[in-house]
């Protein structure tokens, strides 16, 4: 009797393990790339899970900068995502296809488990990642999120004369969506609240487009954008 015992507690801790504890600071993320016609440069994460029960996600736009706003759920519902995230198989890194669909978008999970940085890239995900993704919201009163560093990511690059001065350091840090500066937010929120969203900028003759995205948690430069 007792070997039967032993063998369904073997059984038992191989299929049913655990998540690690949450971790201290980002412990699950969600966001969505998409590319043409409507790209979305350097979009703030719809979802960022923090292991202290605080949750961020997008705010409402203010001219040209993204806002963030946070929630707190706890810990224990905290850990209720977490468990979710692993128990949907995001504890691993991996590229999921969907040949069935064209064009339409990418979803990114990002989980941090055990001390590893584990990434998930899916294509228009359906079945239980796509249930999961439904499941990444939070209701309750929410706090704006004050932000000490704000990047400010250019894009669409033209040569119009109509384009107004740059009045920051030049971004000059190329990442997938453009090109990129990290600036104090004491500096730049201000003025990127009252700029109008799509006004051309120009550094000599070259002119683009600036989303401001402020640095979350965790975040310290360009290549975290």
């Amino acid at each position: 009797m007792r070997w039967f015992l032993a063998l369904c507690a073997i059984a038992l801790a191989g299929c049913g393990a655990d998540a690690p504890a949450l971790p201290d600071g980002l412990a699950l993320q969600a966001k969505q790339l998409v590319g043409m016609p409507s790209p979305r440069p350097a979009e703030l994460p719809e979802f960022s899970l923090y292991g202290d029960g605080t949750v961020i996600r997008p705010g409402p736009a203010a001219g040209a900068l993204q806002t963030a706003e946070t929630v707190h759920i706890g810990r224990e519902r905290a850990a209720h995502f977490y468990e979710d995230a692993h128990d949907a198989g995001l504890d691993r890194d991996q590229d999921i296809r969907n040949d069935s669909v064209i064009d339409g978008y990418t979803q990114v999970f990002v989980l941090n488990s055990g001390g590893h940085r584990f990434v998930t890239r899916a294509a228009n995900p359906e079945g239980e990642l796509a249930a999961f993704h439904s499941t990444l919201h939070v209701d309750g009163a929410a706090a704006p999120y004050r932000p000490t560093k704000i990047a400010a990511v250019a894009w669409a690059p033209s040569s119009s004369p109509d384009a107004r001065p740059w009045p920051f350091a030049p971004p000059e840090t190329k990442i997938d969506a453009g090109s990129c500066v990290v600036l104090d937010a004491a500096q730049v929120e201000q003025f990127a609240r009252e700029v109008p969203k799509g006004t051309l900028f120009r550094i000599g003759t070259s002119s683009f487009v600036v989303v401001f995205r402020p640095l979350l948690p965790g975040e310290s430069g360009c290549g975290d954008v």
